[in-house]
Formats: structure tokens, C-alpha cells, sequence
């Protein structure tokens, strides 16, 4: 998914910067702070802060010996850079980790149209999740998620005790278990 963005913003360096002041939006850095935290030489942080600041995505503020820079939050396109960035830079099997915490779910797995590659925008998410959570809290979760992708999602929940009765009787179920277009994001199928 990533190759959206590169093909979008050809420089690596632009790409890095962008990413680290639309996420930290509130921190300010020094030009020499950027280059170490980006992993970039100077000359090309420097090139690349020109271009943006012209754009008028970031802002420079000089403070004493040093001028530092910081994401422009009231340029009107903040906001749709910022999640252009993030749904270019995010796999499917990203939008879950906040799931996997929790001690109540047992599996997570995304399967179908989903893992395949080059992935689909406008279809929706499959997913199978085994767990003890309660539907309505565990929708909450997948909706506050998927509003930030603007994705659509497709669920397959069941609790433990049904999951083992079922993967053994259930012929739609065994052929998502069986399907090389499984990836597992926390737990397995066993």
C-alpha cells in the first residue's frame, strides 16, 4: 500500500518529514533534531523543510540560536494530508492492533478479498474474531476503527465454545481456515 505514497511523494526524505509532523503535530523540532530522528542527512532535511514550508504544511519559529519547525494545524488541507498519510502508510492487519490487547479476544484474523494484493479500497473488511467480549462492545471498537479508514466491515464473531463446535461442522468457516488468504493478528485457529 505503501507504493500509493511514493508514487504520490517521489522524495523519501518529504515522505518521512510529513509523517513525523502530521503525527506530533504538537512538538517542534530543530532542523538537526529531524535529521537524526529521521535517519536523513542535514542537506536533504533542509531541501525538503524549503518545500514545505512553502506549501505552508509546517511552520518555522525561531527560538534563541535555533529555528525550529512544527506541523501549520490551521492549513485547510491538514487534516487530508494527515489521513492520506495514515491510510497509505497502514496495512489492513494495522487497523487492529488496538484489539490486541484485549484479554477478552482470543483470535483476530483477517481473511479474503482483504490480505490480497493489491487490496481493494472500497470493499470491506473481513474479519473473524473469537472471543468473550460482548457484539455490542466489540462493534464500538471495529466502527471507531473503521471510521477513522473510512472502511466498511464484515464480522465473524463467535465465543470460544461456539468456534470449537463449529470449525468442525461449519463448511464456510472451514474454507476460511483452510484459505491461503488468512492472516492472523493475534492468535491462531487451532
Amino acid at each position: 500500500m505503501s507504493d500509493i505514497l511514493e508514487n504520490l511523494i517521489q522524495s523519501k526524505v518529504k515522505r518521512k518529514l510529513l509523517k513525523l509532523f502530521l503525527f506530533n503535530k504538537n512538538k517542534k523540532y530543530h532542523t538537526r533534531e529531524l535529521s537524526r530522528t529521521i535517519e536523513e542527512p542535514i542537506s536533504a532535511v533542509q531541501r525538503e523543510l524549503k518545500k514545505l514550508l512553502k506549501l505552508q504544511i509546517i511552520i518555522k519559529y525561531p527560538e534563541g540560536n535555533l529555528i525550529n519547525y512544527f506541523a501549520n494545524t490551521q492549513n485547510p488541507f491538514f487534516e487530508e494530508i494527515k489521513d492520506l498519510i495514515l491510510k497509505t502508510t497502514t496495512e489492513p492487519k494495522d487497523f487492529f492492533k488496538l484489539l490486541m490487547n484485549t484479554k477478552s479476544l482470543e483470535v483476530i484474523a483477517i481473511f479474503g478479498d482483504t490480505v490480497k494484493n493489491p487490496m481493494k479500497y472500497d470493499d470491506p473488511i473481513n474479519l473473524l474474531i473469537i472471543g468473550s467480549l460482548s457484539i455490542e462492545i466489540l462493534h464500538e471498537y471495529l466502527k471507531a476503527i473503521m471510521d477513522i479508514f473510512k472502511r466498511e466491515y464484515n464480522l465473524l464473531y463467535y465465543s470460544p465454545l461456539d468456534y470449537n463446535i463449529l470449525k468442525s461442522e461449519d463448511k464456510k468457516l472451514q474454507q476460511i481456515l483452510s484459505s491461503k488468504n488468512i492472516i492472523y493478528i493475534k492468535g491462531t485457529s487451532s
